[in-house]
C-alpha cells in the first residue's frame, strides 16, 4: 500500500505576516490610507469649518444707536447700564467647566477658522445677533457683546469668560428714519441671538471650529500664543496648546449637546431657548449623572425683566417666587460651576458639598440695578406718532377684556406681609395668577414637561433628611405667615359683613411675628386659640372647599382653619413624600438652590437679617407646580416680539386674531420693526436669502400658536358669565370675537399702556452688603 506524505504548514502570526508583505505593496497601502485620511480631513474641514463659516448670517446694518430712558440714563456708558451689562456672576464656558473653561484672553484673541479675522470682533459677533455697543467702556474694554464679561479664577490664575443674564435679557429693535437705520436699545428686553443653537454656522459650533483650527494650524496657533502669553512668549507655549485642547475636548464631550442624544428636537433658533430644560440638563445631567438627561422640547422666548421684582411669581409657568432663587437658577443654566461628585462618581464629603462659583454678591448688585429699570416708552420720533383717539378706544376694550388677567393686581398689606414682608409697600407686590393650560389653551409642552420630567439627585449624596433640613424651616415660616394673613382677611371680611370680630382681633394682637427669629416655629398657642374661636374640627368638616379665582369670607375662614388645625401635619406629609431619586424639575432645582444658599451663608457667617435681604425682601424660596402660564402685566410689551411664551405669534395684531388666522410659519431673526402690526418683520430681507434667521413652524408641538383666543360668541359669553362652572368657555377661548377696528384700537393702546401703581419716586433698593 502506498502512503502519501503529510505536509504541515506553519501558521504565521500577524507580525510575521506583516513583515512578509512586499515593500511595494506596503507602500501602496500606506499611500491609500494616507489619501483616505486626507480626504476625510478635507471633508471634515469642509463640513465643520468651511461650510459653517459661510452660513453665518450677514451683519445687520446700523447707522445710529439710541438708548431709551428706562431709568438708567440715555448713554451707553451710564453706570447702571454698565453694571447690568458687565457684572460677572461666576459662570464659565463650556457650561460649568471646572478646570477647562474658556479663558477670557483666548476668546478675545481667537481667529476665525478660516483667515485671520478675530472671532470676537464686534462685526463678527453682531452677525449672531449679539448686541455690541459702538464704543468700548472701562467695564468692556474689548467691545464684547452685552452680557459677555470676565471673572478671575484663582485656581487657574487667569480670567475666564463669564456670561451674564444681560446677554439674554437685553433687546434691540431697528427703526427706519429716512434712509437711516436706528438701533433702539430695549434694556431688560428679549435677545434675538441663537446662543444655544447647535446648528452648523451658529455661535457655539463656529467657536469650537475656531479653537480646533487654532490648535491644529501652526501659524494660527503661533499668532494666538503670542497675544495670549505676551512678553514671556514662547515660554508656556506647549502648556497653552495642551490647555486649549483640553477645553476643545470639554466642549466636544458636553453630554447635553451631543447630537446622538437628540435632547433638543425642536429647533430653538433665534430668540429662543428651552431655559428650564437646559438648566436641568446642565446641572443634573452634565454635572451629576447621564441618566438624568431629559428631552427638552419646548423652546421659549427670553422673557422681559422690567418690573419682575414686583411679581409674586416668575418664570413663564409661575414656578419660582424668590429673586435670589431665580437668579441662582439662571447662573447655573449659563455655566456656574458646581461639583456634585468626585472624579469617580462618588458623593463629595458632606462638608464640601454644594459649593458653587455663583457670585451671590454680584447677583444682588444686578438685581438691585434691575429694580431701577422701567419699561420702555414708545419713541414716536422713530416709530411714528400714536393715534390718541384710537388708543383711548383701545383702553376701554383692554380694561373690559384684558385687565382681569394681566392686571397688575397689587396685594393688600396683609397679603404683602405674608409674601414679601421686606417690600416697601403693597403697591410693589403684584399678585400673578397662573392660568391652567386647559383654560388658556396655548402650547402646553413647556408647562407639562416641567411637571413630567424627573431627576435623581441621590448620587450627590442628597438624602431626605438633607431636604427636610432646608425645606422644613421654610414651610414652617410660610405656614405661620399664611395663618396670620388668613386671620387678617377673616377679620376684615367679618367687619365688612357687619359681624363681630372682636375675639379674633384679640387673637391677632397676641399673634407672634413669624419673621422675628432666625429659626422659625409654629405658634401652637395661637393656632389652638384660633381653632377654638372658629369652631375647630367640627366647623371645618361642614365647610365645603371653595373654587374659583376669588376667596371670600367663607373661603378665608376655611383656609385659616386648615392652617391652624392641619397645617403642621400637611408639612410632615409633604416632606415624607419627597423621593430624592425622583424629584420633579421644580423640586430638584429648588432643593439644589436651597443647598447652595445654605452652604454660601454658612461658610461666610451671614446673619439672618442679611440673608433675608440677599434673598429678596424676605421672600421664601418655595416652588409652585401648576400646569399653566402666568399672564404678566403688559407695559412695554410692544418692544418684545414675537409673542406668547414660545414666540409663536409674530406681532400684537395677530395676538387678537382667531388662532386659525395667525401666521402658521414665519421668519425669525430680523430686527426690523413693523410699527403697524407691532412686531418684527417676519419675512427674509430682499436678496438676503434665509441665512439671517429661521422659519418658525407653529404646526409642530412646542411651537403651537393656539389659545389666548378672542372668539367667543355673545351667547357663549352670557352663559359663561351666568354660570361659569356649568358653561365654561371652550378651551383656549378667553374673550369675545373682536372686530378688526377693535383689534387695531387695542394694538394702539398697548403702545402707551402703563402698569399702575408705578414704582414710588423715592424708592431706593436696599443695600444688602452689610
Amino acid at each position: 500500500m502506498a502512503y502519501r506524505r503529510a505536509t504541515f504548514r506553519t501558521r504565521k502570526g500577524p507580525v510575521r505576516a506583516f513583515l512578509d508583505i512586499p515593500l511595494g505593496r506596503l507602500l501602496k497601502w500606506l499611500f491609500v490610507l494616507v489619501l483616505l485620511g486626507a480626504l476625510a480631513a478635507a471633508a471634515g474641514f469642509a463640513l465643520f469649518v468651511f461650510y459653517p463659516v459661510h452660513t453665518i448670517p450677514p451683519e445687520e446694518h446700523v447707522d445710529e444707536y439710541r438708548y431709551l430712558d428706562q431709568g438708567w440714563g440715555t448713554t451707553a456708558d451710564s453706570a447702571d447700564r454698565q453694571t447690568y451689562y458687565y457684572t460677572a456672576q461666576g459662570t464659565s464656558m463650556p457650561q460649568g467647566a471646572l478646570v477647562t473653561p474658556l479663558r477670557y484672553a483666548w476668546f478675545t484673541n481667537l481667529e476665525m477658522p478660516v483667515g485671520t479675522e478675530r472671532f470676537a470682533a464686534p462685526e463678527h459677533l453682531r452677525r449672531y445677533r449679539f448686541i455690541v455697543d459702538p464704543e468700548p467702556t472701562p467695564a468692556n474694554p474689548d467691545r464684547l457683546p452685552v452680557g459677555f464679561t470676565r471673572h478671575f479664577d484663582g485656581a487657574l490664575g487667569q480670567y475666564v469668560l463669564d456670561i451674564t443674564c444681560a446677554a439674554c435679557h437685553t433687546g434691540e429693535i431697528h427703526a427706519r428714519k429716512g434712509d437711516r437705520t436706528i438701533a433702539v436699545r430695549i434694556d431688560g428686553g428679549q435677545a434675538m441671538h441663537e446662543f444655544t443653537d447647535m446648528q452648523r454656522g451658529a455661535f457655539g459650533p463656529t467657536l469650537v471650529a475656531s479653537m480646533i483650527a487654532t490648535w491644529a494650524n501652526p501659524a494660527k496657533f503661533d499668532r494666538f500664543a503670542r497675544k495670549v502669553i505676551g512678553p514671556r512668549y514662547p515660554e508656556g507655549k506647549s502648556a497653552l496648546r495642551g490647555e486649549l485642547w483640553d477645553t476643545v475636548v470639554a466642549f466636544a464631550t458636553q453630554g447635553q449637546n451631543s447630537p446622538l442624544r437628540h435632547l433638543y428636537p425642536v429647533q430653538e433658533g433665534f430668540g429662543r431657548t428651552d431655559a428650564l430644560g437646559r438648566i436641568a440638563n446642565t446641572v443634573f445631567g452634565d454635572h451629576l449623572s447621564t441618566g438624568n438627561y431629559q428631552a427638552a422640547t419646548a423652546p421659549v422666548s427670553y422673557p422681559y425683566v422690567w418690573n419682575i421684582w414686583k411679581f409674586d411669581w416668575v418664570q413663564y409657568n409661575g414656578s419660582v417666587k424668590q429673586p435670589l432663587a431665580r437668579n441662582i437658577g439662571e447662573a447655573l443654566g449659563v455655566g456656574a460651576v458646581i461639583r456634585l461628585t468626585d472624579d469617580y462618581g462618588n458623593p463629595l464629603p458632606p462638608e464640601q458639598r454644594f459649593t458653587s462659583s455663583v457670585d451671590i454678591a454680584h447677583l444682588d448688585r444686578i438685581e438691585h440695578t434691575l429694580q431701577k429699570l422701567t419699561p420702555p416708552r414708545w419713541p414716536e420720533d422713530l416709530l411714528g406718532p400714536v393715534d390718541a383717539a384710537l388708543a383711548e378706544r383701545g383702553k376701554v376694550l383692554f380694561e373690559a377684556h384684558c385687565v382681569q388677567c394681566h392686571g397688575p393686581h397689587p396685594a393688600d398689606r396683609a397679603r404683602q406681609l405674608a409674601s414679601a414682608p421686606g417690600k416697601p409697600s403693597p403697591d410693589t407686590e403684584w399678585m400673578i395668577e397662573v392660568v391652567p393650560v386647559e383654560h388658556i389653551g396655548t402650547d402646553p409642552t413647556e408647562a407639562n414637561g416641567f411637571l413630567a420630567r424627573h431627576y435623581d439627585l441621590s448620587r450627590a449624596g442628597l438624602t431626605r433628611d438633607d431636604v427636610d433640613g432646608v425645606l422644613r424651616p421654610l414651610l414652617v415660616r410660610n405656614l405661620a405667615r399664611d395663618a396670620r394673613w388668613r386671620l387678617d382677611e377673616t377679620i376684615a371680611g367679618r367687619r365688612a359683613a357687619g359681624e363681630d370680630a372682636s375675639a379674633l382681633d384679640a387673637l391677632r394682637a397676641a399673634y407672634p411675628d413669624p419673621d422675628a427669629n432666625a429659626v422659625p416655629s409654629i405658634p401652637q398657642d395661637s393656632f389652638a386659640a384660633i381653632a377654638a374661636a372658629l369652631g375647630g374640627e367640627a366647623a371645618l368638616s361642614t365647610m365645603p372647599a371653595t373654587q374659583g379665582w376669588g376667596c371670600d369670607l367663607a373661603c378665608q375662614t376655611r383656609a385659616l382653619l386648615v392652617d391652624v388645625i392641619q397645617g403642621s401635619a400637611q408639612i410632615d406629609a409633604q416632606l415624607a413624600g419627597i423621593d430624592v431619586t425622583r424629584l420633579t424639575e421644580g423640586e430638584g432645582l429648588n432643593v439644589l438652590g436651597l443647598m447652595i444658599k445654605a452652604k454660601y451663608f454658612a461658610d461666610r457667617g451671614i446673619p439672618y437679617e442679611r440673608q433675608q435681604c440677599l434673598e429678596g425682601f424676605g421672600i421664601l424660596d418655595l416652588p409652585q407646580q401648576i400646569a399653566g402660564y402666568k399672564p404678566r402685566p403688559l407695559e412695554g410689551v410692544w418692544a418684545t416680539p414675537p409673542f406668547l411664551h414660545n414666540g409663536s405669534v409674530p406681532n400684537l395684531y395677530e395676538m387678537l386674531l382667531p388662532p386659525e388666522q395667525r401666521t402658521a410659519r414665519f421668519f425669525v431673526g430680523r430686527r426690523d420693526f413693523d410699527s403697524k402690526r407691532v412686531g418684527y418683520v417676519d419675512v427674509p430681507a430682499a436678496g438676503a436669502g434665509e441665512a439671517d434667521g429661521f422659519w418658525l413652524d407653529t404646526r409642530k408641538d412646542g411651537n403651537r400658536n393656539t389659545g389666548h383666543a378672542f372668539t367667543a360668541t355673545p351667547d357663549q359669553l352670557a352663559a359663561s358669565r351666568a354660570d361659569p362652572k356649568a358653561h365654561p368657555l371652550p378651551r383656549g377661548v378667553i374673550g369675545p370675537l373682536f372686530t378688526d377696528d377693535e383689534r387695531w384700537a387695542i394694538v394702539e393702546y398697548l403702545k402707551v399702556h402703563r402698569d399702575l401703581p408705578a414704582t414710588p419716586a423715592d424708592f431706593v433698593p436696599r443695600d444688602c452688603s452689610r
